[in-house]
């Protein structure tokens, strides 16, 4: 299976510039079996929805659920995920092995700090992931409250210093390795995720996948 681990659509993700059918579409005929829906989960995405936090979330899952649906018909797997940045900082963390109940029940999860959302993760048995850490304006964050790093992302705009992210990584051999297209445009299409030989159907599929370590990163600047 060919899966894409970093995507945003442009319901639910400010920069996101690529409605949810049109991106499956594009990741169908791009010869990808599975993509992973990681919309930006913070503060100024949410306030762009009327209404209390809860309802506020409902809205944000749109982008998700209008993927999912596009994707049952057009024959792609289309899994929940999300892209979380936390108070006081410009970084971004990847969240695999959950789905929309974790939002739903925790719609304020973006206002914890790192420790506080990797025990929730934890809790939930999901995946916390570093996104592009790097990157300009993000800082590598402690890798006691992570469980991997995105160490290879592909966005074209963004020089996210992969190598590097990878050679620090290395460091901590327990960390899940991960690689995403980060796709908000057409361009960022089909530049990174990850191949396996496992038949991933679910978030649980996926983050026993990538416990595992059964599978093999997609680095197209190789």
């Amino acid at each position: 299976m060919k899966i894409e681990l970093h995507a945003h659509t442009a319901h639910s993700s400010a920069c996101g510039r690529v409605e949810a059918a049109q991106g499956m579409a594009m990741y169908r005929d791009a010869g990808y079996d599975a993509v992973v829906i990681t919309d930006h989960y913070n503060t100024h995405n949410l306030d762009r929805f009327p209404g209390a936090p809860l309802e506020q979330t409902r809205a944000w899952l749109g982008g998700y659920q209008q993927a999912k649906t596009a994707g049952e018909t057009l024959g792609l797997r289309v899994l929940f995920g999300l892209e979380a940045r936390l108070p006081g900082s410009e970084n971004d963390y990847l969240i695999f092995g959950a789905e929309p109940e974790f939002v739903l029940e925790n719609p304020q999860l973006h206002e914890l700090d790192l420790p506080g959302l990797h025990a929730l993760c934890r809790r939930y048995g999901a995946l916390l992931v570093q996104a592009h850490p790097n990157r300009s304006m993000c800082t590598p964050a402690p890798h006691e409250h992570l469980d991997g790093v995105e160490v290879f992302n592909g966005n074209p705009r963004h020089d996210s210093h992969n190598d590097l992210t990878l050679s620090q990584a290395k460091r901590t051999p327990r960390l899940i390795l991960t690689s995403g297209s980060d796709f908000h445009r057409p361009e960022d299409l089909a530049r990174g995720g990850i191949v396996t030989d496992r038949d991933v159907r679910t978030s649980r599929d996926l983050a026993d996948c990538l416990t595992s370590g059964d599978y093999t990163l997609i680095r197209t600047e190789e």
